[in-house]
This record gives structure tokens, sequence and C-alpha cells, in this order.
């Protein structure tokens, strides 16, 4: 009989924590014997004296021990550690089949101690003294396992004990002790229905071969489906999101909605890692159904850098869709498809995204503004950025468009006369670019929803998901809409959108129901964050205190409920004489960092501007330090060397430790930026857009931040490092 391995996340936990050489191992044993199981047989013994008799071991070589449970056809890996460390690990555990969160479970029974009566000490707080076994069972806790949660005195304790402690009742006890809500803690770990979620199917009879294969039990157990699958999750060395989702975010990931849907949560929640498992949970559903044959699921976000990011991700988590031919699974920044479309619709207009082409638009400009003279008390800056922020990004097209459209969020105001004026400069500058066969981006978006709209060509997508959509405009989600309209069959399926207005960086902003996307009723929020400890995540959001954003609808957002549930350093903010000396810290800095824990490829250093990335990379490279500097390509971390990138290049990515230099009240925000403002309004909204950079930029820190300037700090910080020193 072929017997069937899985892996329990317990598994792949304890393996990060043991020599390479022990896991390849491992790794070989596993795929050999995935590849030919009559001819590799597991040679699994009896762990003698443990309380299961379904316990097992595997050697895996001379000092280290596998332990599985072997249970029917199934075989499931929870633990690798030295021989006796494994035994002693094994001989309290056991296997539980779980009808209440329909899911198994791998527990350890504990006895109750008693103490000497010499030595204890009742006055000694526990973490969970003021919360009752019944609240606790209510939850998920399992009745077994209460005996060893009473024993815990400390967070940090209960942090250090995570190994004791079944995945599920870890989640709840650390929810329970950062102060969750018993109908926030069932939402966080998918036990208890929520009142409009349908509820969990239960096995259809409870054993082990069934019970594995529930939604519940696979969000903490991997049965890998092929040799080839299991070698890459080993090789990449398996972070959590690649195989395993939060309930919540599973939740939201794989189910089907009638319309379109809106996932917004802060930093570090997990909204990409949804957005890649949403593409192949929906790739995965044409892949089964031989009628789809061809479609494809369009996965875009806003920058080059971030497609790349995500497609490098997805290589690990789905490959065979990226590799389908046609793909099932199709990954490209919205710029870039916009560019593709219009190509083979023969547009005949070049589109200024960059370069060239957007050195020959201030020219243009400057040919217009030579031949017209401006309202009183407006300046040629001011006239580029009301085309830019309000006809273009509105896709005003008339006079009359213009005079009646809102201007909410601009300081100068205009009355009549001024606008009509300025409509006059508008009218000349876009016959300009049509007589010099240029577009604006926006342009080409307007372009491309019009011909969509007009052609309705059958387009291979099934449906449209979209990351970091808090930096895109109206006219990128119209044409986000036109690529997967409603249809008279319904919307089912059809737009998976998800964005943080908190990181807005790049100052656009629009309305989904602006735009002709519904998502009523489909919204949905993370608050718990998986990357940042709870002390970086608090300074972070610190940065953002007292500014009020959007929800990307037409509601304000918050980021209450919004938290952590590591616990970690507090981070460094260093105040330096001159840049020399912080420079200098920066180099002991990174030495000082362990390198038996912290691989070079996990440093991050952040720079408001590329110009100071360079200075930082010759500094270290002077020092003997091995640097990669990141640009618009996906960051392969095979390659050794301190990441040193900019703050808007590190969007989309985290590293062990993160250092931002040159926070300067003369340098952050830069002084080039703040001069192009037109009026105090735009001011303010770089200076929030700063804000926001700087919260993206910490927020990208796992366990280890580093906060210095010379001579005044940022008045981005200030408020923060007089709290905090």
């Amino acid at each position: 009989m072929n017997k069937r391995v899985s892996y329990d996340i317990g598994c792949m936990k304890s393996l990060r924590k043991l020599p390479d050489r022990v896991a390849l191992r491992f790794m070989d044993l596993m795929t050999k014997y995935m590849s030919d199981p009559s001819a590799n047989g597991l040679n699994l013994e009896t762990v003698e004296g443990s309380r299961d008799s379904s316990i097992k071991s595997l050697r895996v070589d001379q000092g280290y021990r596998a332990i599985a449970f072997e249970v029917g056809r199934d075989i499931m890996f929870v633990h690798v550690n030295e021989h006796d460390k494994a035994y002693r690990w094994a001989a309290g555990r056991r296997v539980k089949l779980d009808p209440e969160t329909n899911r198994i479970r791998v527990i350890e029974e504990v006895d109750a101690v008693i103490e000497p009566v010499a030595t204890p000490d009742t006055s000694a707080p526990r973490l969970f003294d003021e919360v009752t076994d019944a609240r606790l069972r209510a939850l998920g806790v399992p009745e077994e396992e209460l005996t060893a949660v009473r024993q815990i005195p400390t967070i940090e304790a209960l942090e250090d004990a995570e190994d004791r402690f079944d995945p599920l009742t870890y989640q709840i006890l650390y929810a329970v002790a950062a102060g969750y809500a018993d109908e926030e803690i069932q939402s966080l770990t998918g036990v208890g229905a929520e009142p409009d979620a349908e509820p969990p199917q239960p096995a259809v009879e409870l054993t082990f071969g069934k019970l594995i294969e529930t939604e519940q039990s696979r969000q903490t157990i991997f049965i890998p489906e092929s040799e080839a699958e299991l070698r890459r999750v080993f090789e990449e060395g398996l972070e959590g999101w690649r195989v395993f989702l939060h309930p919540e975010q599973r939740k939201i990931a794989y189910r089907d909605y009638n319309g379109p849907v809106l996932v917004r949560g802060g930093a570090g929640t997990g909204k990409t890692v949804v957005a890649m498992h949403r593409a192949k949970h929906l790739a995965d559903q044409i892949k089964n159904d031989p009628t789809r044959s061809g479609q494809r699921v369009l996965l875009t976000t806003f920058t080059t850098s971030l497609a790349h990011d995500i497609e490098a991700n997805l290589r690990t988590l789905c490959p065979d869709h990226l590799d389908a031919r046609p793909p099932r699974i199709e990954v490209i920044n919205l710029d870039r498809w916009v560019s593709q479309f219009l190509k083979r619709k023969s547009f005949a207009r070049e589109v200024a995204f960059f370069g060239e082409a957007r050195d020959r638009l201030d020219q243009v400009w400057k040919e217009v503004f030579d031949d017209h003279e401006l309202p009183e008390g407006l300046s040629e800056p001011f006239v580029r950025a009301e085309w830019a922020q309000i006809v273009q990004a509105k896709g005003l097209t008339d006079q009359k468009g213009y005079l009646k459209t809102s201007r909410a969020g601009r300081g100068t105001p205009l009355d009549r006369k001024k606008r009509a004026a300025l409509w006059d400069i508008f009218a000349d500058y876009r016959a300009r670019l049509i007589s010099e066969g240029l577009a604006e981006p926006d342009d080409a978006y307007r372009e491309a929803t019009e011909i969509l709209t007009a052609e309705a060509p059958n387009l291979p997508y099934a449906a449209v998901i979209v990351d970091e959509a808090q930096d895109m405009g109206e006219q990128a989600f119209r044409l986000i809409r036109a690529i997967v309209p409603e249809t008279p069959a319904g919307d089912r399926n059809s737009l998976f959108i998800v964005g943080d207005a908190h990181q807005r960086i790049y100052g656009r902003r629009a309305s989904m129901s602006g735009c002709g996307i519904n998502v009523r009723g489909r919204s949905k929020r993370l608050r718990l964050n998986y990357r940042t400890t709870q002390e970086i995540r608090a300074w972070a959001v610190s940065v953002l205190e007292g500014v009020s954003v959007d929800d990307l609808d037409e509601g304000t957002d918050t980021l209450r409920g919004y938290v952590s549930l590591m616990r970690g350093a507090t981070p460094e903010l260093v105040g330096c004489r001159t840049e020399a000396e912080e420079l200098d810290g920066l180099v002991a800095w990174v030495r000082a960092l362990p390198p038996d824990q912290i691989r070079l490829s996990d440093i991050g250093v952040l720079c408001a501007r590329r110009a100071d990335a360079d200075r930082v990379q010759a500094t270290l490279r002077a020092a003997d330090i091995e640097t990669v500097m990141l640009q618009s390509g996906a960051d392969d971390r095979s390659i050794p060397g301190v990441r040193i990138t900019t703050m808007h290049r590190a969007k989309g990515l985290e590293f062990f430790a993160v250092a931002i230099p040159f926070l300067s009240e003369a340098a952050f925000p830069p002084q080039g930026a703040l001069r192009a403002a037109v009026d105090p309004a735009d001011r303010e909204d770089i200076v929030m857009q700063y804000r926001s950079l700087l919260h993206v930029a910490a927020t990208r820190a796992k366990k280890a931040l580093r906060v210095s300037w010379s001579g005044t700090p940022t008045r981005l910080i200030s408020d923060q490092t007089h709290s905090l020193g």
C-alpha cells in the first residue's frame, strides 16, 4: 500500500533550526521516498515509552531523528531534532482528531506537577491567571494542554515555548495575551463561524485520513502533490506564507465571491500573500475545468519591480500556472500591459512613461506657456499639477466637465473665469501632444478603456487581481473594470483588489465606486501583522499619527486593531553630529549583527534618494562588507551582500534587519520635493507622501530597525525621538 506523506508546520519550523546538512539529508530521504515509495520504504521505528502507539521515529543520520505519526496509509512528520531531544519531544505527544475545530492537532499532554511545599511562590503571576479554563476551551485550546498553559509566566516564555503547543493553540494563546476579544480571536483563528460566514464542512467521517484533508487541517499541514513541489518547498526554505496561510487570510483567498472584492490592511498583514494565493486558487479552478482551457488570471500592480518580485514568489507557490502554455497566471505591471495592448491595436501615439518621451512633454509644456498668459496668482508648476491631479486623473475631456468638477484636495481656489482660462491652456497642450504623436499614461489608460468598451475584444482574462491599489488612479481602475466587465451572467470572482492608503507613496488616489467597481458588502480587512515586531510596528504607526486617509472607496480608513503578536527590541534611534559619523555608525551596526542568525542578504539599508544609496554602498564596500544594489529586477537572496536601495524600491520587500539613514531635517523630505510644491496644500500632500514612505520603509523590518540622522532629526520623527529618548 502506497503511503501518503505530509508535513506539519512544526516539522518545517524545527528543520530551519538545524544544520544545513541535516535538512538536506531529510529532504533527500523524503524526495526519494516520494519518487518511488515501493523501493524506498521509510524505516519507521516505535518510540519507546510514548503515549501514542502511532508515533514513530525515522533515522535521518547518526545523530538526528525525525518524529512522525503513522496512521493507516498516512505518515505525518511533525518534528526533527537531535536524537535525545527528538525522543524527549515525542514522549508526551499524541495526535488528536478534533471535531470541534475540524482538524488534526498535535498536542502534548502535561501531567499536573505538585511542587514541593518548600519552594512554591504563589504570589508569582502567570500570564493567563485572569483567563478561565472555560474561556480557553471555548476558543479552541484542548483540555490536555491547559496544564502547560497555566505554567507560562510571561509573553516571552510563551514565545520560547511555541514548539510545545499545537499551532492553533499557540495562535489562540498569543491572541488572548495580546488582548483580543473572543470574537476577534475566532475570526483570526477560524474557530467558530462569523455571522456571515458559511460553517466549516465537517469531515465525512472522523478518521485521520479524512480529517487531514479538511481546509482547517490544511492551514497547518502540507501534503505535497509531487516530488518537484516537495523539493521546491525544502529548497526555498519554506517561508510560512508560501504553503501555510493564516485562517483569516485563507478564508479571504480561497472562496467564491459574487462581485469585486477589496482587501485592506496595514503593512505586514499579508495582502500581497493573499493576492498570490487568490491567483493560485482561481488558476486551479481554470486548470480543473476543461471547458475553461485558455483562460487566465491577470495579476497586476503599479511598478515593474513589484511585478518581478511577485512573479518570483509565485514561481515558488505555483510554477505550473506560470509555465503552462498559455500561462494560467499572467503577472505584469499595468503600464506595461497598456503599452502592449495599444501596440497590438496600432495606437499611433508614443506613451510617455519615462525617458526621452517624458522629456519631450516638458518641451511641449514650455511651448504652451510661451504662448499663453497665466491667470493672476498662478504658477506654471500649479498649472501642470492641476492638469495631472484634476483633468487627467478624472478623465475630463471638455471645458464643461472641468467647470463643474470638484477640486477637493487642491489648496488654491479657482473661480469660473480662471478655470475657463486654464482650460484654454489645457486644450492647447492636449492638441500639441496629439500633433507630436505623444500621450501621457492617463491618456493611454483612457484610450485602452474606450477600445475595450467599444470593441469588447475577446480577452483571455477570467479575473484581474490588483496589488498596491492605493498607488493607482481613477483611469487605471476604469481600465481594470473594462478588462473584466460585469456581464449579464453576473460578476462572479471578477476583481480582487488589495491595498492600504496608509502606504500611498505616489500621490494617486481613486474611489472604487467612482470607477464603476462595487465592493459594498465585499470589503475585507486584515489586522494581524505577521512581519514586524510590535515595537517596530508601533514606531512605524507613530509616524502617521494624526493623519486621515481614505479607504480606497468613499469612506475613511484607520489602523485601529492593527497589531503584531511578535515582540522584540525597541527601534534604535541614533542622532549623530555629522553624516560621516552616521555612516561609520552604520558600518558598526552591520558588523554587530550576529552572522550566525542573520545573513548579509537579510539586511536592508533604505534611502530616500538614489544618491544616498550610492554613498552607503561606497562606505560599506570600503569596509569590506559585500553589498547588492537593488534596482528594477527581483531580489535573488542567494546572492550574498547587504541590500541597498531606495525606500520606493523596497515596497513589497522584507528584511530581518533594516537601517534607514539620513533622516535629518535638511534631508527628509528632500528639499527638491518640497520646493516643487505649488501651494501650502500641495506641500502638505508631499509631506504626507513622505510620511507614508517612511512608514513603508520601517515596516520592511522584521526584527531590528535602526533609524539615524545627523544634526536635527526630521520633524516627521522628532516627536518620537523626544518620547523615546
